[in-house]
């Protein structure tokens, strides 16, 4: 919802410079099949998946937020795939924090009328305001 493998295209050219990189959404997200477990062992499980089927014994792992997590579980249940592992913007914790106002917000959008990414931006924005202030 809030990020894909697609964020990370960038990055992921520069760093191919350099290395094989495999660029991947997690299931339930971006271009990857649904799933009904969608747990970090079951994310995990599926990196691990993804690895042998490219017949990759090892790597370096980087994963961002909620794969940043996914991350750190494929290091506790596989350690012997993980050679280096790179977390970014996540720690280790529970988080008390949700996203319910922003997908309430999304939800509540009225799509015939927005043309442009900018409408969109603009009524969230207004959306999202009302709702800090109640």
């Amino acid at each position: 919802l809030f990020g894909s493998a697609r964020n990370w295209a960038q990055i992921a050219r520069a760093m191919a410079a350099r290395r094989r990189v495999l660029a991947l959404d997690l299931p339930n997200h971006g271009g990857s099949p649904w799933t009904g477990d969608a747990g970090y062992r079951a994310m995990a499980s599926a990196v691990a998946g993804l690895m042998a089927g490219e017949g990759i014994a090892g790597a370096d792992i980087m994963g961002h937020s909620m794969g940043g997590k996914t991350a750190m579980a494929l290091a506790l249940e596989r350690p012997d795939l993980v050679r280096r592992l790179v977390v970014v913007d996540i720690a280790p914790v529970a988080y008390d924090h949700s996203r319910t106002p922003e997908i309430d917000a999304m939800l509540a959008l009225p799509l015939a009328q927005i043309a442009t990414r900018g409408d969109a931006d603009e009524l969230l924005a207004a959306a999202l305001e009302v709702s800090e202030t109640h």
